[in-house]
């Protein structure tokens, strides 16, 4: 009985979104009263929890053996950002969508019945190290970085399901320029302005 519900809430959710999608149309889609629904799950949001975490699992196992595909630090991070930003959010008709609109209606002060968000960083920072050069896996030491990389995730799958799509892949290559960037580039530019002080002084 669990499965036909999880499964009948994951077309309800992919097709209809999460706000729009009430108890009474998954327990008909699963051939049960919803009193027989609430007997399995106390909550609407608690059955996407239960659908959301392992089909992000899923989607994360299989970006991340994309990404070892590549050979090169800037080939595996573009193929990182444009799976987060680009394949997970359009995956399953937009499904990433109904997590946040959950969480947009969800009280103030409610807590997040898992520690999904956390566990997510953590695996993107793991994986974000293994991408970087040696020289660059200080970046990746805390999960500051991956934080604002998960952020974004919701913005563009927000932006997915609206339709406003963009360069992601553009996107991709901007950021992986700036992670990769030479630290040194910009060394002489800051001496500079010394340099030509004291060549005033002088004159």
């Amino acid at each position: 009985m669990r499965d036909a519900i999880l499964a009948s809430a994951f077309d309800l959710f992919s097709r209809k979104g999460y706000t729009s999608t009430t108890m009474s149309e998954i327990a008909r889609a699963s051939n049960m009263t919803v009193a027989n629904l609430y007997v399995y799950f106390d909550s609407k949001l608690a059955i996407l929890y239960e659908i959301y975490t392992p089909w992000l699992e899923q989607q994360l196992a299989a970006l991340t053996e994309s990404v070892r595909k590549f050979r090169t630090p800037r080939t595996r991070l573009r193929r990182l950002f444009t799976g987060i930003w680009g394949d997970i959010p359009s995956a399953d008709h937009s499904f990433a969508n109904a997590l946040i609109e959950a969480l947009a209606v969800s009280p103030h002060g409610m807590a997040k019945p898992s520690t999904l968000l956390v566990d997510v960083e953590t695996y993107l920072t793991e994986l974000i190290a293994e991408c970087l050069p040696a020289e660059r896996a200080h970046l990746a030491q805390n999960q500051l970085f991956s934080h604002v990389i998960w952020m974004a995730f919701d913005g563009f799958t927000l932006n997915r399901h609206l339709g406003d799509v963009r360069d992601v892949a553009a996107i991709a290559d901007l950021m992986t320029d700036l992670l990769l960037a030479d630290a040194g580039a910009t060394e002489p530019a800051a001496d500079a302005a010394p340099a030509a002080g004291r060549k005033r002084k002088r004159a």
